[in-house]
């Protein structure tokens, strides 16, 4: 374990509230990963239950169809958690884990993620909280891809990204994902997504650059997200 690993658990949300010397025993007990980006760190369906907390960079989960058709299911940032689902009901890995970036993950196993749960009531509520805005953020997707015609999806990802923007610039996104990871996000192809790009271009509604995307219009941007017509 790196020096001074162990003091990193209080960047995980879940564990804020802890002791610091509570911290450090749990710290000591974690294996601690450096994982590089494009890394997979679990695989889909794969039969381990240990959880992982960010200390360090950022995540993906992603799933796979038999054909090999990629869908990301959300980003996972520093000072949160993965792999709680299986620790919970045991069940295969639900999705897979690749790292968007070089980061730093704190392992824990099971049994003792679980006895955290029952000992210290806090955790528990806020792994509830945790669950529940996981199950919305699904609910949402799943109703836009229902719903919506891929224009609209593109428009409302971009809406979302410049929300979840920590960089304090409210209209830009950096760095922007490529055009294939959108895609992936949207249950759509690379070459729709890059179509519906250089028309918002056109219309001056976004300009996009290598690695951002600055929204110019947000009114419009919102507009679009909310109509059928691609007009």
């Amino acid at each position: 374990m790196k020096s001074g690993a162990k003091n990193l658990l209080h960047l995980v949300d879940l564990l804020s509230d802890l002791e610091v010397e509570l911290l450090n025993d749990i710290g000591e007990t974690c294996e601690w990963l450096r994982v590089t980006k494009g890394k997979e760190v679990i695989s889909q369906k794969q039969l381990t239950t240990d959880v992982y907390f960010i200390v360090e960079g950022r995540v993906a989960a992603k799933g796979y169809s038999v054909d090999g058709k990629e869908v990301t299911y959300a980003e996972i940032s520093a000072g949160h958690v993965f792999g709680e689902f299986s620790a919970i009901d045991r069940q295969p890995r639900s999705a897979a884990i690749e790292a968007l970036d070089d980061s730093y993950l704190a392992r824990m196993d099971t049994t003792q993620f679980r006895s955290l749960i029952v000992d210290y009531p806090g955790i528990g509520l806020k792994l509830a909280e945790l669950l529940v805005r996981k199950n919305r953020n699904l609910t949402d997707r799943m109703f836009e891809y229902s719903t919506m015609a891929v224009h609209q999806r593109v428009c409302t990802e971009l809406l979302r990204m410049v929300e979840e923007n920590e960089s304090g610039d409210t209209s830009l996104i950096e760095p922007a994902p490529s055009h294939y990871q959108i895609a992936t996000r949207l249950s759509t192809h690379r070459e729709a997504v890059s179509k519906e790009l250089a028309r918002l271009s056109k219309l001056g509604i976004v300009d996009s650059g290598r690695k951002k995307i600055r929204v110019l219009d947000m009114d419009r941007l919102r507009q679009l997200a909310q109509s059928d017509s691609d007009a």
